[in-house]
């Protein structure tokens, strides 16, 4: 097929010819939104998983069996309808608010007379997560170093 003046053949529309002309830059454009869509749904999954708020446990270097000896003790036992730590002969109850700051200020004041900042959290299983993250934002508050979340030991089991 050569042009009305014979020096180049025509172009084929090749599958142009299937669809209207109006239909055209929308058919063009198609792969471009695809990539653009992908794109911010790889921005949106990526900025949730990696965005979040907590708790850094500074956790020492070792196998899991590794213990330290600390001089605060806490108890965190799930009572009927509340949780209570039990430090220093005092019971707080981390479900009130002034309960709760008035444990941070007691857990400041031995923070404060010794040199080894770390707290060992005796847990019950039945403790909630949110209960010791509780705990350890009053700890990091408080001026401690680390916490130290106790595990029950194999030896222990045997009795």
């Amino acid at each position: 097929m050569k042009s009305a003046w014979g020096w180049m053949p025509e172009r084929p529309e090749g599958m142009w010819r299937h669809m209207p002309a109006w239909f055209r830059p929308f058919y063009v454009a198609v792969p471009w939104l695809t990539v653009g869509v992908l794109l911010l749904m790889f921005h949106m999954i990526g900025g949730t998983l990696t965005k979040a708020e907590g708790i850094i446990f500074d956790l020492p270097e070792g196998n899991a069996i590794d213990g330290e000896a600390t001089p605060l003790v806490a108890l965190v036992l799930p009572l009927q309808d509340e949780t209570c730590v039990f430090f220093d002969d005092a019971r707080y109850s981390l479900d009130d608010g002034v309960s709760l700051a008035s444990f941070g200020e007691h857990l400041a004041e031995r923070a404060a007379k010794i040199d080894f900042k770390t707290l060992l959290v005796l847990s019950d299983r039945r403790v909630a997560c949110e209960e010791i993250t509780k705990i350890s934002s009053v700890a990091r508050n408080s001026g401690l170093e680390r916490i130290l979340v106790s595990s029950k030991s194999a030896e222990a089991t045997k009795e």
